[in-house]
């Protein structure tokens, strides 16, 4: 955050979008690798568009590409070097609480020749050392070179909003903010079958890895140090016993009201227009309410579906609007705009990713970042406090009563009967089959089968080559470790923040703001809100038959009691249409023989999923196609 300095005199901070990417020789005996900066800063110019930075000390090498929001002057230049030219940063994301980071640090004597956050964080590194990040509420991925002992130390934020890769290749440590700026530094380009697979079942690729072996994503809450002995990755940031550390809520409706209100209040701060995200659901309706509270005249704004009124659900977002007298903006989005920007998608993604959702996701940062630079979202909320529909089936398998008992005898109905996301039956059919097959399914299996779209046999059947069984089965406990930590629900819920939350839902949100320049910021993952959501009992934030119950009580004098009384709702798009009608000719010339089959999938398995797709009864295949869309796409475009 940069100052910008107005004729009245007052400093105003900028907040910028940025990209980061550097090198580190560990090796000495190495030979030198070719200077390959400019060429990974190009691959992220997009989130940071008007100024590039290059620092090179020792061993290090760091760049940085920048988004100017006010402040076009050398202020806001990076990488940042300290006073003594030791510490040098390349700095990605926001601090929320730098002022009164600073303001405690000149009580000691500090002096800052800047009014950048970037400066404050540095300063905070030499004077604690790493154990300075536990400072920070804000979301960030930075490098920090201490030129002294020629080391270089990275860091990713609490939750994973903002990406980290890295790479050791050939004695040097190879980091970049995306998958394809790492490749352009050297990181190999060798696929990694594990990861197809799990990309075909979950259609994300779970961290730590990637489409690439050897190119590995930092996860959530961990830092990295290199050195001449090497590399080393160690976790800085635990929320299970942050929370521990939280103290007791005599009434924690009162304590969460308050704790919210503070982190959206905090995110509207900003020098250039700022507006929310809303489709009408619970988490984006209630930041909204709160940021109406603290600025006026907000611009909300969300999309809806002109040819399609089973997906649209935008009457829902502008009633909420009239509510809280916001200046709201609806996107209608026609099939035809819809498969013209699909490509486009498809274009700006550098790892396989299937989220369908990512696709209203994009048009919508697009269309947002023409009225405003900053959005608030209500992303982790779900996550954090139960709203997923998969909470309340945990909930029912649990404690089954009369219904659920009837719905487990009922299964071999289930399987007769027609089951897609395609309509209100098909898709209650869907849910009915998938909670009788995995009623006796232990709690870290039962969680591992509900995140995957397609099962491991069915992703397997795609792949020309089987991936290796051993390998597969160790990454997949990672998805057990919440459950060991966490007794009960809140396992549960830890599980969906340590894996849906950061693979998925803000892997999204990064990609897809960050392709038009738009900074999405997150009040629910406030470090203060999700530990003190962590420290209550389940129960006391997600009851059977209201998910996210906590969230609907304390806020919902806010809001229309039409938000607070509906069920959960996905970001859904019609892709069995768009499929079938505009992006037809897209779906035959990617699905091709030599493409598939040098991407590694099975010709025959991808042409049954294309004819069932086609079908009377496609099922779910749409979204098996769409996941071998992406996949195919970006292996055209980044893997031969």
């Amino acid at each position: 955050m940069w100052p910008a300095h107005h004729p009245n005199g007052r400093i105003k901070y900028q907040r910028p979008m940025c990209g980061i990417a550097g090198t580190f020789q560990i090796d000495a005996s190495c030979p030198p690798p070719a200077d390959r900066i400019g060429a990974a800063l190009q691959c992220i110019a997009h989130r940071g568009p008007d100024d590039e930075g290059i620092h090179r000390n020792g061993r290090a090498v760091l760049g940085h590409r920048r988004l100017s929001i006010i402040d076009t002057s050398s202020n806001g230049h990076q990488p940042f070097v300290d006073n003594g030219g030791r510490y040098t940063i390349a700095f990605n994301g926001e601090v929320f609480n730098f002022r009164s980071l600073r303001a405690d640090l000149e009580a000691q004597g500090h002096t800052f020749r800047s009014h950048s956050d970037t400066e404050v964080i540095l300063r905070l590194y030499a004077v604690k050392g790493p154990s300075f990040l536990h400072d920070l509420n804000g979301f960030f991925a930075l490098a920090i070179h201490d030129a002294q002992e020629d080391t270089l130390f990275l860091a990713r934020d609490r939750f994973g909003v903002k990406p980290l890769l890295w790479s050791e290749v050939n004695g040097q440590l190879l980091f970049a903010s995306e998958l394809r700026a790492l490749i352009a530094l050297g990181a190999p380009r060798d696929q990694d079958l594990v990861s197809a697979r799990q990309y075909l079942a979950y259609y994300y690729i779970p961290a730590p890895h990637t489409v690439f072996q050897g190119a590995h994503k930092l996860l959530p809450g961990h830092c990295l140090h290199v050195d001449r002995q090497g590399v080393r990755v160690e976790r800085w940031y635990d929320v299970v016993a942050a929370s521990k550390q939280v103290p007791k809520s005599t009434d924690p409706g009162r304590t969460l009201f308050q704790l919210m209100d503070d982190a959206v209040r905090l995110r509207l701060i900003a020098d250039v227009p700022v507006g929310a995200f809303l489709s009408g659901g619970v988490d984006s309706s209630i930041v909204s309410a709160l940021a109406a509270r603290h600025h006026k005249h907000l611009h909300t704004f969300s999309i809806g579906y002109a040819d399609d009124p089973f997906f649209d659900e935008s009457r829902y977002a502008e009633e909420v609007a009239r509510h809280i007298k916001s200046d709201h903006h609806t996107f209608k989005l026609t099939r035809e705009e819809l498969a013209a920007d699909y490509t486009r998608l498809l274009a700006a993604t550098d790892e396989p990713f299937a989220d369908s959702s990512a696709l209203p996701s994009y048009m919508l940062c697009e269309r947002t970042r023409k009225h405003v630079t900053v959005a608030v979202s209500g992303d982790g909320a779900d996550e954090v406090f139960g709203g997923y529909t998969k909470h309340q089936a945990e909930l029912r398998w649990r404690e089954p009563g009369t219904a659920e008992r009837a719905v487990r005898l009922l299964a071999p109905l289930w399987r007769a009967l027609p089951r897609s996301r395609n309509g209100k039956w098909p898709n209650r059919f869907r849910q009915y089959d998938r909670f009788a097959r995995l009623a006796n399914t232990p709690e870290d299996r039962r969680f591992q089968e509900l995140a995957a779209f397609t099962t491991h046999e069915e992703a397997q059947a795609l792949m020309a080559r089987p991936a290796d069984p051993g390998e597969l089965s160790r990454r997949e406990q990672a998805f057990s470790e919440a459950f060991r930590r966490m007794a009960g629900m809140n396992g549960a819920l830890l599980a969906d923040v340590q894996s849906t939350l950061p693979n998925d839902m803000l892997h999204k949100v990064d990609l897809t703001s960050m392709a038009h320049a738009l900074e999405v910021r997150t009040p629910f993952l406030d470090k203060r809100v999700v530990e003190f959501a962590f420290s209550l009992p389940a129960e006391a934030k997600l009851v059977r038959g209201s998910g996210k119950h906590l969230l609907r009580t304390t806020f919902g004098p806010l809001l229309p009691p039409v938000v607070m009384s509906r069920g959960k709702k996905g970001f859904e798009v019609p892709l069995l249409d768009l499929l079938r009608g505009p992006m037809a000719g897209f779906v035959d010339e990617t699905c091709s023989k030599d493409l598939v089959h040098s991407a590694g999938m099975d010709w025959n398995a991808v042409q049954a999923q294309v004819q069932q797709l086609r079908s009377p009864l496609p099922g779910t295949s749409q979204a098996t196609v769409h996941a071998l869309l992406v996949y195919l796409s970006w292996w055209k475009n980044h893997a031969q």
